[in-house]
């Protein structure tokens, strides 16, 4: 019925062209006319149902990156049960939410019990109960006398009704019983409420924190989730200075499924590990990367989130080096983690800066910016005119010197001072001849290394088409085909070298991956930042990116909260490291993308 409606209107429409045109009937030509109206509805409905697509992918982009900034959110509630001092003490107790433990299971423990339980200058009988014991010959009480140290004063049996006795005792300092057996290992502590039952698969680790977080001691959970200090065991002498965490930890693996720490950093975490991934207790899921930082601060700026955008940047502005650099990564627990410096990486982060005034006219961040320009000007060759990877290495990347040209670019054009407007002159210059592969007319990875590197064409083809070189750029766009990948699947895996047992997909994917010719054994991975960036590229230039831009939705629904994973695949191996993990860097990529292309390193 639409395929003859559409054809009729296309027929009425040629005759009267041609001038053969006859009128038909009046119900005829009304049909018509609410025919190719109605046409022309369905029309204006697609674009604005592709509009309102891309809006909502650009929307769940956005909460993610959000998410991200957030304190991390574990499978488990744990909590202590006061806010306890810095200063030491001894007793420490909390509570975990036991309903959320995955498939646990509840072991009898050994237990002594004993009514003088913790009462110092003690004179009289001792005495208490015993349970959970299978064979009481194997097993005796220890008594000590505790002053400045333990002092052995006794021993008792095990009595066949479940009750001990030591007989009368002087204690000048605080009683303490240790149900041992036969071969020395202690077995319980007594206490006057002690654990009889405890969760077997997990326990709490016990944390005093001062410059990092120190380990004081490891604690059972009760039934009903209750851990306490008094649990604690012979080996426990109490918590030194610090503030007080713990960390809900399952005893096979090590891995964190819950803790009371809070962010002391408010950086956005780089990627989400699923908490079964065998990475997860490394701690990578609260580490956050400077660039990744940098650009989740110019994607808040662009959605109009200043308040996150701004609280980003505080945290970058207090953790800036005395140089002007930043440390390459961090930690939103403890702080600086990979404390090497990376100037393209410091270049990105001085342009956040830049992006977060331009959009809210706030210059609060502008000098974090500049002193981070001056540590670049340190780096700058005064022969090329190309910035230097670092002040602890010798090679002059490609990729960090586009992020730079921009960077100072942009400075310049903030402040009027000519000293950035120049800088990014010769770093354009160098760009243009140290930089550029004359005979594949492409761009080399840095100055005399050729290897090939996908960001250094996309991202150079950006550059190039900001000058208005596009008669480079064309090639620089044609080279990107080396480093196209076509077909891929996401699937589970469970080698340790390509884990991800938590996204999948059934759609055939294309992108692009990282590198080419110069890297051996580089992995044909579908990468996602580098993809957008691609992306990025080509609606800028007006080329058709559809099939792509498909493919990162395809990645981006393998994630119910809507994150981007980094690749398609894991690939774990040194040198190169790519895991199936929602990251920032793909997710924020696709957010500014979608917003608008030329939101950063606009034209010139």
């Amino acid at each position: 019925m639409k395929i003859s409606m559409i054809n009729y209107i296309i027929e009425e429409i040629y005759n009267r062209r041609q001038g053969t045109y006859r009128m038909r009937s009046r119900k005829e030509w009304l049909y018509g006319v609410v025919c190719l109206t109605v046409i022309c509805s369905l029309v204006s409905y697609g674009f604005t149902a592709e509009k309102g697509y891309a809006e909502s992918r650009q929307e769940l982009s956005l909460k993610w990156l959000q998410k991200q900034l957030d304190a991390p959110v574990y499978p488990v509630y744990i909590s202590l049960s006061e806010e306890y001092p810095v200063e030491p003490i001894d007793l420490l107790s909390g509570r975990i939410d036991v309903p959320a433990l995955q498939d646990y299971s509840l072991r009898d423990v050994p237990y002594i019990t004993t009514d003088a339980y913790g009462i110092g200058g003690f004179s009289g009988e001792l005495k208490g109960t015993w349970g959970n014991v299978d064979d009481p010959s194997r097993y005796s009480i220890v008594i000590y006398d505790k002053t400045d140290a333990k002092y052995l004063v006794g021993s008792a049996l095990l009595e066949e009704d479940g009750s001990w006795s030591s007989g009368n005792m002087i204690i000048h300092g605080i009683p303490v019983f240790e149900l041992v057996d036969e071969n020395g290992r202690v077995a319980a502590v007594g206490a006057q409420d002690p654990v009889k039952t405890v969760i077997e698969e997990y326990e709490v680790k016990i944390y005093a924190v001062s410059d990092i977080p120190y380990l004081q001691t490891t604690l059972p959970i009760r039934e009903d989730g209750y851990f306490s200090t008094e649990d604690a065991g012979d080996t426990y002498y109490g918590l030194k200075t610090g503030k007080k965490e713990a960390r809900l930890v399952r005893k096979s693996d090590g891995k964190i499924f819950s803790t009371t720490e809070i962010p002391k950093w408010p950086l956005i975490r780089s990627y989400h590990v699923p908490i079964e991934d065998p990475a997860n207790r490394t701690g990578v899921d609260g580490r956050s990367w400077i660039y990744d930082n940098a650009l989740a601060v110019s994607a808040f700026s662009m959605a109009g989130d200043r308040a996150r955008a701004s609280s980003i940047l505080s945290a970058m502005a207090g953790l800036q080096n005395k140089d002007g650099s930043f440390a390459f990564s961090y930690h939103i627990y403890t702080g600086p983690l990979d404390k090497r410096k990376r100037s393209g990486s410091i270049a990105w982060a001085g342009d956040a800066a830049i992006t977060y005034e331009k959009h809210f006219g706030d210059p609060t961040y502008r000098n974090m910016a500049i002193r981070a320009a001056e540590f670049l000007l340190k780096q700058q060759n005064t022969v090329t005119g190309s910035i230097k990877g670092g002040p602890d290495v010798s090679w002059y990347s490609t990729e960090h010197n586009i992020d730079a040209y921009f960077f100072f670019r942009n400075l310049g054009k903030l402040t009027g001072n000519e000293r950035y407007t120049n800088a990014a002159s010769d770093i354009e210059k160098a760009l243009l001849t140290v930089h550029w592969n004359q005979a594949e007319k492409r761009f080399n990875q840095g100055i005399n290394d050729p290897a090939e590197a996908l960001d250094t064409n996309s991202w150079g083809a950006m550059f190039l088409e900001a000058i208005g070189r596009t008669d480079l750029s064309s090639h620089a766009i044609a080279y990107l085909d080396h480093f196209k990948v076509n077909d891929a699947r996401m699937e589970l895996s469970d080698n340790p070298f390509s884990y991800n047992q938590s996204y999948s997909s059934h759609v055939l994917l294309s992108g692009y991956k990282p590198y080419g010719n110069g890297y051996d054994g580089a992995p044909e991975v579908v990468w996602s930042e580098g993809t957008w960036g691609v992306i990025n590229l080509f609606l800028r230039t007006g080329m058709n990116a559809d099939s792509l831009m498909e493919s990162m939705f395809a990645l981006q629904d393998a994630d119910p909260d809507g994150g981007l994973v980094y690749g398609h695949e894991g690939h774990a191996q040194a040198p190169f490291e790519f895991h199936v993990w929602p990251s920032v860097a793909g997710t924020a990529w696709q957010y500014m993308t979608l917003k608008d292309p030329e939101g950063i390193w606009g034209a010139d």
